[in-house]
């Protein structure tokens, strides 16, 4: 299927001109090859402005490619390389130019086949990424529509949110534990009573002249009656024998401001990351695919996660096989295999690190619940080494393909009686499997 697609590819632009552009921040690069393969000329040079895209970009190729060539004969390739390529490719598809996208990791193996030199120079990389997209080494250039594009440019941003929270709530716990450690042991620091509390009180001395009844009131309303007197007598218990750094007035006073900062950041943060979310469900709801994944509520994919993989998926029509999702996300496996020998398969991990982390946590989720995925995860674990990250990877493909299959019938996920019926019956396995580990633990000790 593969070779297949590839030869269509190199059909496509049999006979055409094609010019490859190797994109950067001031200035393209772009060289030209002939209907023959050969470069026609000497690179050429436009700067990213508007002179340099309606201008000089064109004088240049008008000086090497003969006039009589028509624009369905000519098809430019551009290396996908970070984000500068996006401004380009939609100017040249917007000029009503055929639009092929070649990846950086082609244009990085192919460099040192040209002169078995590894030298990295503009001119050559414009020449090699023209090369690959000959060979059929290459992407079509894709535009979607804008509420498509809407949502994806949600996702990124929520993404990219989650990694800055993240890091905030890594430097509030290192904050807590060079002044009251013990904290940790009784709350975990970035959660929302934790937060409360941190906004008044931050040093063992604080939490030693803590208010327990006015306080206690007050996390039992935020914690959602998870907390209460209780921790709070821990607290002033574990403040008693701190070992945390002692601080003097001017260390306090630096502390706190410090403690306020990424106490702000992560509140915001999380209201901008609730905003996205609600904004992004709103627009998944009007994709012929929510009904689809929302099926699965309760199931272990939430109203979130299946706005997020919509987002990331863009059109989930284009897959007709669940490995191409797989392939996108970088969860497709490579394998290395010689004459008689045949190595480990490994996940290459190139690919969508978004998705990656949206179907892990779908996963996840629906090894609890969802039989079709669930099965699978207690077969792994009773018959590999329960190793959890590589089972949870491994229990995607089931659920991938269920989200395939249904997308192309348009119907929502059914409970099936037969494999409720034979997920009983493996539940009762692995808790006989459970049972006799423990037995030999047992035994061993």
């Amino acid at each position: 299927m593969a070779f297949k697609s590839l030869q269509q590819k190199r059909q496509f632009v049999n006979g055409k001109y094609i010019i490859g552009i190797d994109p950067s921040k001031i200035k393209h690069q772009a060289a030209v090859l002939d209907t023959n393969g050969i470069q026609r000329g000497k690179a050429v040079t436009f700067k990213t402005t508007h002179q340099g895209y309606h201008h000089d970009l064109w004088k240049r190729l008008d000086q090497i490619i003969p006039p009589d060539v028509d624009n369905d004969h000519i098809v430019f390739a551009v290396e996908t390389a970070c984000n500068l390529w996006q401004t380009l490719a939609f100017y040249l598809k917007a000029k009503g130019y055929t639009v092929l996208l070649v990846s950086p990791l082609s244009t990085k193996h192919t460099r040192p086949v040209m002169n078995h030199d590894f030298s990295k120079t503009d001119p050559k990389d414009a020449l090699i990424i023209a090369n690959n997209a000959r060979d059929g080494y290459f992407d079509y250039y894709q535009e979607f529509t804008p509420l498509v594009n809407a949502m994806h440019r949600l996702s990124i941003t929520y993404c990219k949110l989650n990694k800055n929270l993240t890091q905030n709530k890594q430097r509030l716990r290192s904050l807590v534990e060079q002044i009251f450690p013990e904290f940790i042991t009784v709350l975990p620091p970035d959660t929302k009573t934790a937060i409360y509390l941190f906004k008044t009180y931050m040093t063992p001395q604080d939490f030693l002249n803590i208010d327990i009844c006015k306080e206690a009131e007050q996390i039992k309303r935020i914690s959602r009656h998870n907390h209460g007197i209780k921790t709070l007598l821990r607290l002033k218990e574990q403040a008693e024998h701190s070992i945390g750094i002692q601080l003097k007035n001017e260390e306090i006073i630096a502390e706190r401001l410090s403690l306020t900062a990424w106490i702000t950041m992560i509140e915001t943060i999380e209201g901008q990351m609730e905003s996205i979310i609600e904004q992004l469900i709103t627009l998944a709801q009007q994709t012929p695919y929510w009904d689809v994944l929302i099926s699965f509520k309760g199931k272990g994919v939430s109203e979130k996660l299946a706005a997020l993989f919509i987002a990331e998926t863009r059109d989930l029509d284009q897959y007709n096989h669940h490995k191409k999702i797989e392939k996108f996300a970088g969860y497709n496996l490579r394998q290395a295999q010689s004459g008689n020998y045949v190595g480990p398969r490994r996940m290459s991990h190139i690919g969508n690190k978004r998705l990656s982390w949206i179907i892990y946590k779908m996963t996840e989720e629906t090894t609890k619940y969802l039989p079709e995925v669930r099965m699978k995860y207690l077969r792994r674990q009773m018959n590999t080494k329960s190793k959890y990250r590589k089972n949870i990877i491994a229990c995607s493909s089931p659920l991938l393909n269920l989200i395939v299959a249904l997308v192309k019938q348009r119907r929502p996920y059914e409970l099936r009686e037969e494999k409720v019926k034979e997920l009983q019956q493996l539940e009762q396995k692995y808790q006989a499997y459970k049972q006799s580990k423990k037995s030999k633990r047992k035994k061993a000790a």
